[in-house]
């Protein structure tokens, strides 16, 4: 009897073994594109939307309950006027964010060259520059969450610099985006157990590009300043994109199944102005309003009706 309790005992234990192993890791992937200097939005009747001050609570939060996130930013972190002062304080914001990989954009690397090593220098993330080498920028990283290793490359197409002038793009030496992201595959394989492309080159060259790559798990855009609500898988592929001026920030679920990607699925958040503000945040924005005298005046109105 002892002897047949024993069997049934370590036979208990395996087939716990085999469940447990065979139990799915998840990890999320947190993504924005083109805020576009936005600390805060205009709190406008047709955009009743936060930007950074409620991304930075959101992102805190979220990642309390869900310690197996990374979170990514695909470019045109800074506003297209090229404002100095706003500008400053953006990478100040960013820098208090937890951003994992950071692609820059065309309004990034078109900007001054000593300013953006400075905005940089603030922000103090890693920069994945796949086809540009651009101010402390590495080709890809690999961020290890809950025992995954997760690849990160990023590139910028010359459609996202189309329209400047022509002695601006001059200064621009783009490599081939295909050519530099299959030499970076080769190099992080083995090496990584999904791989996430950052791209700035707008929604219809991402599903372009999801289709013609291999070894891709997802690609997170911009420039486009598209809103996938109900992101698509295109050659294995999910590509998804978060909409403009932080109005929104993407959430990337990938599950495992012995060791193997089972299912990806992907939504959008809004930054609501319901959501509570971080006063950090709110200090720059403050800030900013001081040196510059510009008040948001529909934020006020807001505050006096409460």
């Amino acid at each position: 009897m002892i002897k047949l309790i024993k069997l049934h005992f370590k036979s208990l234990l395996v087939i716990l073994s085999m469940g447990l192993h065979a139990q799915e890791k998840v990890i999320y992937i947190l993504h924005t594109n083109n805020t576009n200097g936005a600390l805060e939005n205009c709190y406008c009747p047709d955009k009743p939307y936060g930007a950074v001050e409620k991304r930075s609570v959101f992102v805190k939060e979220f990642m309390q309950k869900n310690p197996n996130s990374i979170l990514v930013d695909s470019g045109d972190i800074f506003t297209m006027s090229k404002q100095f002062l706003k500008d400053s304080l953006m990478a100040e914001a960013y820098n208090l964010l937890p951003y994992d990989a950071i692609l820059l954009g065309d309004q990034e690397i078109t900007m001054d060259q000593k300013h953006l090593k400075q905005f940089v220098d603030i922000m103090d993330k890693s920069i994945v520059s796949t086809n540009l080498k651009t101010e402390r920028s590495v080709k890809s990283i690999i961020v290890d969450r809950n025992g995954l290793k997760v690849g990160i490359i990023g590139i910028l197409d010359e459609y996202a610099i189309k329209y400047y002038p022509q002695e601006i793009k001059e200064k621009i030496d783009l490599m081939d985006p295909y050519q530099e992201i299959n030499s970076e595959l080769n190099k992080l394989k083995n090496k990584t157990d999904i791989v996430v492309l950052l791209t700035h080159q707008g929604a219809d060259k991402d599903v372009e590009m999801a289709k013609k790559l291999k070894d891709v798990d997802l690609i997170v855009g911009s420039h486009s300043q598209s809103l996938f609500e109900s992101p698509e898988e295109f050659n294995n592929t999910l590509v998804v994109q978060a909409g403009k001026s932080g109005y929104q920030i993407g959430i990337v679920k990938i599950s495992f199944s012995n060791g193997n990607v089972s299912k990806k699925e992907g939504r959008v958040d809004t930054m609501k102005l319901s959501l509570p503000d971080d006063p950090r945040i709110m200090s720059l924005i403050n800030e900013y309003e001081n040196r510059t005298g510009r008040i948001n005046r529909n934020k006020l109105k807001r505050m006096n009706k409460k």
